[in-house]
């Protein structure tokens, strides 16, 4: 079997580029963050996290030879929106799943409102967006404090919709399409009659590479993809020559790292050694081997290359959440919904879809990911070669609490869904 390539984003120590210009707003004030000032992050960071890695291995296992890619955090924050309407066991699960076991629905609350405060300035450079909404059909009675709860920790913007109307959908999916910067145009196809909210949240990111690649160093080779096959992609290089970059490695992989803007956001990538395939590392996708690998890091001579890729993806999760433990929200007459709604028994979670987009060049990254939660009623050796020409993994996170933003695998660039 083929050795698989693996593409992950952590923390790492300031690297020694020459800035370049970047995307966000520099007359946006930085906001400063850590792990020793604000734990809530990062303990929000490592539920998040998890969730994501479980996702990955769950999905990667259903269809090995497909690209994936995923936002745990847009995943993260749109089920713990709909956490807050949720009682009994059916609370009790998802806030297993979505603090990781750790946190009270409070201080679950309490860190969203800093995460998304927070992050979209840690990098004047880079242009991150965090959007919430609620939308509710026209005459269904929605309980004040869930509404409020939302509002305050989630900046949730909240809306009455007639969702008989046939205009509905495409209401929602132009807040979608403003708020993921047209990457992806819509979430909701069409409104079943028994649905009775959505919960949505869009996040966008876009950042330039701290250093640039030179399209004239962008060369044509051949992608070696997870079904045995090869494809011409094209192969971003720096100056076609080794370079001392950081560098780190475990008996599995060899990696390293590529920033944005000011260093804060990180992309890292890692290449299965000999005898090694992406699989072999997925198992080791956890939140202590995250932070472990970012201590290895040191300065090496390499030569890096990394393909161009677009893609979109897209997914219902509810199978995939019910295998990690949220199963009451999803089964009618079970799930318990009633800080949603006291009087409506059979609320249950209908559909949770994601839909996510990214497209890397020499530039740098473009990236936005949707989720929607549908709730509804029962009626209804010498110096490596990282060269990435065959299947990867790709995380995008920021590197001061470690929050994932995006994760995906990409088995054939050549494909753009």
């Amino acid at each position: 079997m083929r050795k698989l390539a693996l593409l992950l984003l952590f923390p790492f120590i300031a690297l020694l580029f020459q800035a370049c210009e970047g995307e966000g707003d520099p007359s946006v004030p930085k906001t400063e963050i850590s792990c020793g000032k604000d734990p809530e992050l990062c303990s929000l960071a490592e539920a998040n996290n998890k969730l994501g890695f479980d996702l990955l291995r769950r999905i990667s296992a259903d269809k090995p030879l497909n690209n994936v890619f995923i936002s745990p955090t847009s995943i993260g924050t749109a089920l713990s929106m709909a956490l807050n309407g949720a009682d009994q066991k059916t609370k009790d699960e998802m806030l297993a799943l979505l603090g990781a076991g750790k946190k009270t629905l409070p201080e679950l609350n309490a860190a969203y409102e800093k995460l998304i405060s927070s992050l979209p300035s840690i990098d004047p450079k880079v242009k991150l967006s965090l959007a919430n909404s609620i939308w509710y059909r026209k005459g269904f009675i929605v309980e004040s404090s869930f509404l409020d709860v939302n509002r305050k920790s989630f900046f949730s913007e909240v809306r009455e919709l007639d969702f008989s109307n046939p205009g509905a959908p495409g209401i929602i999916n132009g807040w979608v399409n403003e708020k993921t910067n047209k990457l992806i145009p819509s979430i909701i196809d069409q409104i079943p009659d028994n649905a009775v909210m959505y919960l949505i949240n869009a996040i966008y990111f876009k950042g330039q590479w701290t250093k640039a690649f030179n399209p004239k160093e962008t060369y044509e080779t051949e992608f070696s993809t997870g079904n045995r096959q090869s494809v011409k992609v094209k192969m971003m290089t720096y100056n076609y020559s080794y370079a001392s970059r950081p560098y780190f490695e475990t008996s599995k992989f060899h990696g390293t790292l590529l920033p944005y803007g000011d260093s804060t956001y990180t992309m890292t990538f890692l290449l299965p050694k000999e005898n090694y395939t992406v699989n072999d590392i997925l198992p080791d996708l956890n939140h202590s081997n995250w932070l472990a690998w970012a201590n290895n890091i040191k300065s090496q001579e390499i030569f890096f290359g990394l393909p161009k890729f677009k893609m979109s993806y897209e997914r219902t999760l509810n199978e995939d959440l019910k295998a990690l433990g949220m199963k009451d929200a999803f089964v009618p007459g079970v799930a318990n919904f009633s800080n949603i709604n006291k009087t409506q028994k059979d609320l249950h979670i209908s559909g949770v879809r994601h839909k996510s987009f990214i497209e890397v060049d020499e530039a740098g990254t473009k990236a936005a990911a949707v989720t929607s939660v549908e709730v509804g009623v029962t009626s209804v050796p010498n110096y490596p070669n990282l060269v990435l020409n065959r299947p990867f993994l790709f995380i995008i996170s920021e590197n001061k609490t470690n929050n994932i933003l995006f994760l995906g695998k990409m088995m054939d660039p050549s494909k753009e869904q």
